[in-house]
């Protein structure tokens, strides 16, 4: 697996949810302009990064599809205005205070982070065998060479577990300049053309979330 820098965050009541970070030009924060309104996401600035914020959702919540679904589209928006680090669900602080705090605390790592992505994107490759007389140990290698070809070209890659629906044999994420992503694509649409065996499904672009990670420490033991 690719290397993916670790941010730990506080554990704290419910309050408010962090979805991401993202770098301020000219170091001020101004109105968030939303993708829904509804889901009440705003700014909260420390030197020159903001924390995108909004209420969080009841205890429990957080697997609701109509959040998930909410923070997808404000994440997704952070990426298409700029480069973003996202948060997973569920990280929440009370108070303004408690994520100038975060921002304060972890600044050097954010800005690290921010760096990392810079001008950069993520694409998902899943890989099936679709020929079923196809020898599965051939299928794997085969997705394996293709794997490492569009390695090359990124600026990041990372295997992952997959299901084995479907005769899958590979799933992967690539971290890829957004100047180049019509050349990724197009490497990939040539590979399937060259494999006829394999499916290749692409998508994205994604925020980077396999490639900048934030965790939350393990509670203290009492």
């Amino acid at each position: 697996m690719a290397e993916s820098q670790a941010l730990h965050l506080p554990l704290t009541a419910r309050g408010l949810s962090l979805l991401g970070v993202i770098p301020l030009d000219g170091g001020a924060a101004g109105a968030w302009e939303a993708a829904d309104p509804r889901l009440g996401a705003r700014l909260v600035a420390y030197e020159d990064v903001a924390a995108l914020v909004c209420p969080a959702p009841p205890a429990g919540a957080d697997a609701d599809p109509l959040h998930i679904t909410a923070r997808h589209w404000e994440v997704h928006r952070a990426l298409l205005r700029g480069d973003v680090v996202p948060a997973p669900a569920g990280v929440v602080f009370r108070l303004d205070e408690e994520i100038v705090g975060f921002l304060t605390e972890a600044y050097a790592s954010l800005r690290a982070a921010l760096a990392r992505v810079r001008g950069r994107w993520e694409f998902r490759l899943h890989v099936d065998r679709v020929d079923p007389v196809f020898a599965a140990p051939k299928a794997l290698d085969l997705a394996t060479h293709i794997y490492a070809e569009l390695r090359r070209i990124s600026s990041g890659a990372l295997t992952y577990a997959h299901s084995a629906e479907q005769q899958r044999v590979l799933s992967a994420a690539f971290l890829v300049d957004r100047a180049a992503s019509d050349a990724f694509r197009a490497r990939v649409d040539a590979l399937m053309r060259l494999n006829p065996a394999l499916e290749l499904e692409l998508t994205g672009p994604w925020p980077p979330y396999d490639f900048v990670v934030m965790q939350s420490p393990a509670p203290a033991v009492e």
